[in-house]
């Protein structure tokens, strides 16, 4: 471990304590689908890291098509789940209207659960981590609707000049330390979308210092100030070569059948190299790049030809891969979860992304 500070230990909780738990929480979700507004999409039915993605990308597409510059803070705060003022959230929770019996129920499951670890003669505290209920409690932090996106703790401040992030940055800070939490310096990022030649320039919030960046990994994607796809099917393409490198045995084994080695294709490494595939706007070169990736998996998996006639082995060719294969390629499946999702987006009524996909967006 590179930084002993990033360690989180995990409390193993007694069976019964789950049970109750998730017994609260279950009543807790009733009172959160109204409390929570659409900026959160962590730990809510139905939403998933793809909507924020999605929405993120239709807004830089929008504005960097029109000319004009986007403003984003990538906001990471310091140990979220262990650092939360609970005294403040039995009244957030109040002030939410969460009735009082529940209130008092949260309050009992958190009642003397700490976590100590002793090192070099200090002893340090923190609430214990690992209730079922502590997610929803602290997602109930309400900062706005329109200029914040939040999956969980993780938040991206929205906004159309460096000036509009600084206010709004110092509003989340004010209102998050009275909850406990604390923002990491080091691991927050500006970026700044602009077609405009312009110098770099850091990100001043009071005593705090945000580095500026051309390129932020937010929720397991690369987001760049030119929003191009280029840097993410790279990145995406090392991640699925590593796997199939860690795998690269297995496919060659012959102690496994074809067909389980295509079902660990399909269902562990193609995964890897199309999430969030829906939010793409790929090239053809980006296309054939992860072709020729699905293509050295089946090579792989089928094994060299022999030809009768040379006496020798030789690579399968693409048609006779895909005869063997017989299934939609990689670019179909791109094709057919892009039409999947613009499905979701449309029938998604009074939802942000449909409200981001429709929206119009005028020049400077």
């Amino acid at each position: 471990m590179k930084k002993v500070t990033n360690y989180r230990g995990i409390s193993l909780l007694d069976t019964a304590y789950k049970m109750l738990s998730i017994a609260i929480l279950r009543r807790l979700e009733m009172y959160a689908k109204d409390i929570v507004g659409e900026y959160q999409c962590g730990f809510k039915k139905g939403k998933y890291t793809t909507h924020h993605i999605h929405t993120l990308r239709q807004l830089m597409e929008k504005y960097y098509e029109y000319n004009k510059d986007l403003h984003i803070l990538f906001v990471d705060f310091k140990q979220a789940y262990d650092s939360i003022n609970r005294e403040q959230l039995w009244i957030t929770l109040r002030n939410f209207g969460i009735p009082d019996k529940l209130v008092r129920l949260v309050q009992m499951c958190n009642e003397q659960t700490y976590c100590k670890v002793r090192f070099l003669g200090e002893v340090s505290t923190s609430p214990g981590k690992g209730s079922s209920n502590a997610t929803d409690m602290k997602e109930m932090d309400v900062i706005g609707t329109h200029t914040l996106l939040a999956y969980a703790d993780d938040i991206i401040i929205l906004g159309k000049s460096k000036h509009d992030i600084e206010e709004r940055a110092r509003k989340l800070i004010n209102y998050s330390s009275s909850m406990g939490l604390v923002i990491n310096e080091n691991k927050t990022k500006y970026m700044m979308m602009t077609r405009n030649a312009t110098t770099k320039g850091n990100l001043h919030v009071g005593d705090l210092t945000f580095e500026q960046v051309g390129d932020f990994k937010y929720l397991g994607v690369n987001i760049n100030e030119k929003n191009n796809m280029h840097n993410e099917v790279k990145m995406r393409l090392n991640v699925a070569n590593r796997c199939y490198f860690t795998m690269k045995e297995m496919l060659s084994s012959k102690l496994l059948s074809r067909r389980t080695k295509e079902r660990l294709y399909c269902t562990y490494m193609r995964p890897i190299v199309t999430y969030a595939c829906e939010t793409w706007s790929s090239t053809q070169g980006d296309e054939e790049k992860l072709q020729n990736f699905e293509r050295k998996i089946l090579r792989k998996i089928y094994g060299p030809v022999y030809n009768n006639e040379l006496k020798r082995f030789e690579r399968r060719k693409n048609e006779n891969l895909q005869q063997l294969y017989n299934k939609p390629s990689i670019r179909h499946f791109l094709i057919r979860k892009r039409l999947e999702w613009a499905g979701h987006v449309w029938r998604a009524e009074d939802m942000l992304i449909k409200k981001v996909t429709e929206s119009k967006t005028t020049g400077k």
